[in-house]
């Protein structure tokens, strides 16, 4: 016989009462619905934010080293190779 993890040990009748009790439990508190799929898309959200806002700012960090580098150039303080002494 199967053993999984997912199967039930409750018989038919006792599912059925669970059942009826769980939409009971929703006919009273209808509210119950939205707050549970706001808790679980939670993580979501934040995951995604935390991606954007790591991207947005990899791509201000990449902008400053350009300008950096532009302004070295400009000032003539371009770094200088060191020589090879043989």
């Amino acid at each position: 016989m199967l053993s999984h993890h997912c199967l039930t040990s409750l018989t038919p009748a006792e599912l059925a009462t669970e059942r009826k009790a769980y939409q009971d439990l929703i006919r009273e508190y209808p509210w119950l619905i939205p707050a549970t799929v706001a808790v679980g898309a939670l993580p979501a959200m934040i995951a995604a934010h935390g991606f954007w806002k790591t991207r947005q700012l990899k791509k201000q960090l990449q902008i400053e080293r350009e300008k950096t580098k532009q302004l070295t150039l400009q000032m003539g303080n371009a770094p200088k190779r060191p020589r090879l002494r043989h």
